[in-house]
């Protein structure tokens, strides 16, 4: 799964391989992938860690275990569109 910076209306893919997806960087990334808010010293990024993009809390607020990307034993913060994914 890779991004695009003119990439609009986000899916994340529902067919992943079993590697982790490498995370944006924080430095290129400003506002939420989802509602667009703006990072703050309060509102601080947060990584899925299924697809690699950064989220507000608000927006990535759900944990999910994934089995495929060795995410077995504890659930790790995930996006809302990707706990969809996980959990359909």
């Amino acid at each position: 799964m890779e991004y695009h910076d003119d990439e609009v209306g986000f899916k994340p893919d529902p067919v992943f391989t079993n590697s982790r997806p490498k995370w944006v960087e924080d430095s290129n990334c400003h506002n939420c992938h989802k509602c667009k808010a703006g990072f703050t010293l309060l509102n601080r990024r947060h990584h899925c860690r299924r697809c690699g993009l950064v989220f507000c809390n608000r927006c990535s607020s759900n944990e999910a275990k994934i089995p495929q990307l060795n995410y077995n034993f504890v659930p790790v913060r995930v996006c809302d569109e990707c706990y969809r994914m996980v959990n359909m």
